[in-house]
Order: C-alpha cells, then sequence, then structure tokens
C-alpha cells in the first residue's frame, strides 16, 4: 500500500470528476430543474395555506437547503467522495428528526384546536375558566386560544393544553336567533 499526499489525492479527485464532467453536469441541470419545480409547487401549496408569513418563509428555506444539500451529495457521491456525501445526507435526515419532533407539538395543538372547535360547549364570545384564570374567549386559530380577564391581560394557552385542562364554561355568549 502507498502513501499518497493530500495534494496527489486531490488531483484523483479533480481527475476523476473530469472525466465525469458531462454527467456531473447534466446531474446538477436536472437536480436544478427539479429544485426549481419542487419550490414552485411548495409555493403554490404554502401560499393558499393560513400559515404566517414568517412560518412559510422558515419551511421554504429549510425545504431548499434540503434539497441543495442532497443534490450536492449526488454530485459528491459521483465523483467518489460517498463518505462525504452520506455525512450530508445523515445531517439533513438529522435536522428533519428534530423538525418532526419539535413538529409533534404543532400536530397536538392542530388536532386539539379541531376538537375544541367543534365543541358546543366552547365558543369565540364564551366566558371560561382554566387554571384559576377566568375571561372571555377573545379568538381561536389552528394553534392557540386567547382569553381576555376583566383586568385586559391577555392569556394565550395551546390548544393542546387548554384541551388537556379542566375548564368551565361560566357564561355563555348571547347568541342571536
Amino acid at each position: 500500500m502507498t502513501l499518497t499526499t493530500f495534494s496527489d489525492r486531490l488531483f484523483e479527485i479533480f481527475s476523476h470528476a473530469w472525466d465525469r464532467l458531462p454527467e456531473l453536469l447534466l446531474t446538477f441541470l436536472v437536480g436544478y430543474l427539479v429544485i426549481k419545480l419542487a419550490k414552485a409547487l411548495l409555493h403554490g401549496a404554502i401560499r393558499v395555506s393560513r400559515a404566517n408569513s414568517a412560518m412559510k418563509g422558515i419551511l421554504l428555506s429549510i425545504i431548499d437547503i434540503s434539497l441543495w444539500v442532497f443534490l450536492v451529495a449526488a454530485l459528491l457521491q459521483q465523483v467518489g467522495l460517498t463518505q462525504i456525501a452520506f455525512a450530508l445526507s445523515s445531517t439533513v435526515a438529522i435536522a428533519g428528526i428534530a423538525i418532526s419532533v419539535g413538529a409533534s407539538s404543532f400536530v397536538q395543538d392542530l388536532v386539539s384546536g379541531i376538537f375544541l372547535a367543534q365543541d358546543p360547549d366552547f365558543n369565540i364570545g364564551d366566558r371560561v375558566k382554566v387554571e384559576g384564570f377566568e375571561g372571555i374567549v377573545e379568538r381561536m386559530d389552528a394553534r392557540k386560544i386567547r382569553l381576555r380577564d376583566d383586568t385586559g391581560l391577555l392569556h394565550i394557552y395551546p390548544n393542546s393544553t387548554f384541551d388537556k385542562a379542566a375548564w368551565t364554561v361560566v357564561q355563555r355568549k348571547v347568541r342571536g336567533n
């Protein structure tokens, strides 16, 4: 076994890449087009969603970075740098797992919000008591419930927390016939 220097190994990699240049260019071009198409489809899907603009931007950035990392990993693998390609892909996978763990509370809030919105005993304008606070349900959305107390303070509860707590309807909002 011979001992090669870093510069020899680098020259060998560039030589191998030069020999595969047409394949690399084709992979890059196809990958670039796939990324542009995926981003266009996601922009359309996210545009119609009710998420706020900050959340939309974060989601699109994460997806964009992930797609580019996978493209770079594919190019590195074609050149013969499979270990680096594997490390890059693993990083994206680990980040995806971390995001999905963090998103579990989002899913809990969303599901609880759906059930609370369908609950006939819970409506906007009702006076409710939860965890020692009493106030009027001012707003409900996919993630949170907002209660305004008599002093004007706004108490914000994640739907999943509110759904798990014992709450009492103190007074119903008068509804029109």
